[in-house]
C-alpha cells in the first residue's frame, strides 16, 4: 500500500451572493499555511497586489462557467498541476449555480487524483437574509444544502434579528449540520477546515440524528425491512434497509471501506445508524464518495432502533450491480463483512 500523503480538498460552495468569495478571500489573508484555491476568477477576489504576489501560482484561473459541468476536465487538470506544488491544502470555490454531486464524483472517478487527495467536506455559505426564499425558488441551494458537511452564515451582522431563526430553519431543514456565523467573512478556520464529520455531531439530539439520516436527499422512511426511491429528476436513486438486530460496527465498517473503494464514484453517499451488539452502544457510520468517516458514537440514541437503519445514494450504477451491492450489505449486517459481492 502507498504512504503518500493525501492533500486535504476543501468545497467551498453557495448560492450567488452568498458570501462565499468574502469568506475565501478572509482566509487567504489569515492562513497560517500554504493554502491553493482553485476559483473561476480571480479578479472577483479583489485581492491586494501584495497579497496576489505571496499567493502566486496557487491562485490558478479557470476559464468561466459551472466548475461542476463544463469545466470537468480542466478542473482535473487545474487541480493536478496546483497539487505539484504541494499546498498544505486545497480550497476549491465553486460558482453559485454548482451542484456538488457531480463535481464529487469527477473528482472521485478520476483514480490518479483521488489518491492524491482527501475529501474534506463540502462547506456552504448561506446568506442570513434571504436563504429561505433561495431555498424555496432555486434548486441549487438546497442541493447545496444536503451536501453540506459545514454551514457558514454570512451577512449576519447586516440582519442580526435573522441569525437565531435561520439556525432554527437550518436544524428543521436540515438537520445535524454544523452552524457557525461568519465575522464579515472571518470565523475559525480550525473549525471550518478540520476533518469533517460527514454532517452529524455526537451530541446531536435524537431528532437530529433521525433527520440526518431520512434527510431530504434519502426521500421518505419505509417502516421496515428495504426501500427504494428514484429521484429521476436530479438523477439520484435511493436505497433504504433496515435490520431489527444489532450488528458488528467493524464488520459493517470494513463493508463500507470496501464498496467505496470498488463504487465510490456511483456511490454518492451512505450514512447508517446502527447499535453494536457488544456494547448496545449506537454509532453513525458514513462515507461520501470514496471517503469514509470513522465511527462516531452517538450520545443521544433513537430509542426505538433495535438494529441498523442504513440509506444508500447512488447515482448511475447498472441494476445488476445494485442487487449484489444490497446483498452484501445485507451480509455485513448480519456479521459477515467479507461478503462476496458477485451476483
Amino acid at each position: 500500500m502507498s504512504s503518500k500523503k493525501t492533500t486535504p480538498l476543501h468545497v467551498l460552495t453557495g448560492f450567488l451572493g452568498s458570501g462565499k468569495t468574502t469568506i475565501l478571500r478572509a482566509l487567504l489573508a489569515d492562513a497560517l499555511e500554504p493554502v491553493a484555491v482553485l476559483v473561476n476568477e480571480v479578479g472577483e477576489l479583489g485581492l491586494d497586489h501584495h497579497l496576489l504576489e505571496r499567493v502566486d501560482e496557487d491562485v490558478l484561473l479557470l476559464p468561466g462557467g459551472c466548475v461542476c459541468c463544463e469545466l470537468r476536465g480542466d478542473l482535473l487538470v487545474a487541480l493536478d498541476r496546483l497539487l505539484e506544488r504541494r499546498p498544505a491544502r486545497v480550497v476549491l470555490e465553486t460558482t453559485g449555480l454548482t451542484d456538488p454531486a457531480p463535481l464529487l464524483h469527477a473528482i472521485a472517478a478520476d483514480a490518479g487524483l483521488a489518491a492524491r487527495v482527501e475529501l474534506r467536506g463540502v462547506i456552504v455559505a448561506v446568506d442570513c437574509e434571504r436563504i429561505e426564499e433561495l431555498a424555496r425558488e432555486q434548486p441549487e441551494v438546497r442541493r447545496q444544502l444536503d451536501f453540506a458537511d459545514r454551514v457558514v452564515l454570512s451577512k449576519v451582522d447586516l440582519a442580526p434579528q435573522r441569525a437565531q431563526g435561520v439556525r432554527a430553519w437550518l436544524e428543521r431543514e436540515v438537520p445535524g449540520r454544523e452552524v457557525r456565523a461568519a465575522d464579515r467573512g472571518r470565523l475559525d478556520w480550525h473549525w471550518l477546515l478540520d476533518r469533517p464529520g460527514f454532517g452529524l455531531r455526537a451530541s446531536s439530539s435524537v431528532e437530529g440524528a433521525r433527520g440526518w439520516l431520512w434527510g431530504p436527499l434519502a426521500g421518505p422512511a419505509a417502516s421496515s425491512g428495504d426501500g427504494r426511491a428514484d429521484h429521476g429528476s436530479i438523477g439520484y436513486t435511493t436505497h433504504s434497509i433496515r435490520v431489527d438486530d444489532a450488528v458488528e460496527i467493524e464488520a459493517v465498517q470494513l463493508w463500507l471501506r470496501l464498496v467505496t473503494q470498488l463504487d465510490g464514484p456511483r456511490l454518492l453517499r451512505i450514512k447508517a445508524l446502527a447499535r453494536c451488539r457488544a456494547s448496545g452502544a449506537t454509532y453513525v457510520l458514513q462515507s461520501a464518495g470514496a471517503s469514509v468517516s470513522p465511527p462516531q458514537r452517538l450520545d443521544l440514541a433513537p430509542p426505538d432502533l433495535a438494529g441498523a437503519e442504513v440509506v444508500v445514494i447512488e447515482r448511475g450504477m447498472p441494476e445488476g450491480s445494485i442487487e449484489p451491492l444490497l446483498r452484501s450489505l445485507h451480509e455485513a449486517l448480519a456479521g459477515h463483512a467479507g461478503a462476496d459481492r458477485s451476483p
